[in-house]
């Protein structure tokens, strides 16, 4: 399916996989962001509907991951061979996509919990928001430690290696081995 839809994109809509990736890696990244910002307000405001919104934003926000998550493939496939990109860095930094997205579905998941639990017992809404308030949180930094990474890939200017070996940091170029 992932490759479905990919191909419909490239064919329909002049996205190669890698376009469609960078567009979409962003959504969990600023999302979250937006979460504990969210999240800070609906601790002090304490207006359940708020709370209730917030949560399921939060959910919201979570499945915005499996975008790039499902589109990540293909962008390498795009990069992993353009000269000066390391492939050592394309490994680092979906290892630590990897884990990131599993910080952020069990973030998604525990906001869906309290948003369904809060139904039959109201009560729990408000000791559970600082809950995934923190969750959250954790799922920022996560997120944006993953797209610092990305950055590396294709940024010298935020890869201090890369700039001084004038290329993949590793010094190394990817040319077919």
């Amino acid at each position: 399916m992932n490759s479905t839809v990919i191909h419909y994109l490239e064919k329909f809509m002049v996205f190669s996989g890698a376009q469609f990736h960078m567009l979409v890696n962003h959504l969990p990244v600023i999302g979250f962001l937006g979460m504990v910002l969210a999240l800070v307000v609906a601790v002090k405001v304490r207006s359940m509907d708020f709370m209730r919104f917030v949560l399921l934003a939060t959910i919201v926000v979570g499945l915005s991951a499996l975008a790039p998550y499902l589109t990540g493939e293909p962008a390498e496939e795009v990069i992993e061979h353009l000269p000066s990109v390391s492939k050592d860095l394309i490994y680092d930094r979906e290892e630590l996509a990897e884990k990131a997205t599993a910080i952020l579905v069990i973030t998604a998941v525990a906001g869906g919990v309290v948003f369904f639990l809060q139904r039959r017992r109201p009560e729990t809404l408000s000791k559970s928001i600082p809950v995934v308030l923190l969750l959250s949180l954790i799922t920022a930094v996560a997120m944006g430690a993953a797209a610092r990474e990305s950055g590396k890939i294709r940024h010298p200017e935020i890869n201090p290696t890369a700039r001084a070996s004038g290329g993949a940091s590793d010094g190394t170029s990817n040319d077919k081995d």
